[in-house]
């Protein structure tokens, strides 16, 4: 799951309000670093501090926000979670023995069926839902699933 513009301004704030100088956090392929930048200080001719403008840099929200802008412009498609509909056990093939449906890496349109979930010796074929590419597959052949459990990590294309 990406970052959003709410919740990075959320972290600002609770940066901000923690006092923290520099927070940087990765997420789903996605970085962020906020850094709180303090107001200059300059030294009087009698040695005594005296506070000055701001520094000539820009306020850290809007550097962050200018980042994340960065970022998200060059930042690559979403990549979607799909989970097992209900339990029972996963298959990556149709037959038992047979080539896996799909690979990691390989190319899929809407409707593609991924896998098989078999409940009750009803086996219910596990289709994406757009196209995109698998990048990664959460679950071992034969393997028994629970409802929700993430079985396929697409990337939209």
């Amino acid at each position: 799951m990406a970052f959003d513009i709410a919740r990075i301004k959320s972290l600002i704030t609770a940066a901000a309000e923690a006092q923290v100088d520099e927070l940087e956090l990765s997420e789903a392929g996605m970085d962020v670093r906020i850094l709180r930048l303090a107001d200059s200080v300059q030294l009087s001719a009698h040695g005594t501090a005296v506070a000055g403008q701001p520094a000539q840099t820009p306020s850290a929200p809007l550097a962050v926000d200018r980042q994340v802008q960065a970022e998200s412009a060059a930042s690559p498609p979403p990549v979607h979670t799909l989970t097992a509909f209900m339990a029972g056990t996963f298959y990556r093939s149709i037959t038992p023995g047979g080539e896996p449906l799909v690979q990691e890496g390989a190319a899929v349109a809407p409707g593609t069926v991924l896998g098989v979930l078999e409940s009750m010796k009803i086996m219910n074929e596990i289709s994406s839902e757009s196209q995109g590419i698998v990048k990664r597959i959460l679950c071992e052949n034969a393997q028994v699933v629970s409802a929700g459990q993430p079985l396929f990590e697409l990337q939209e294309c």
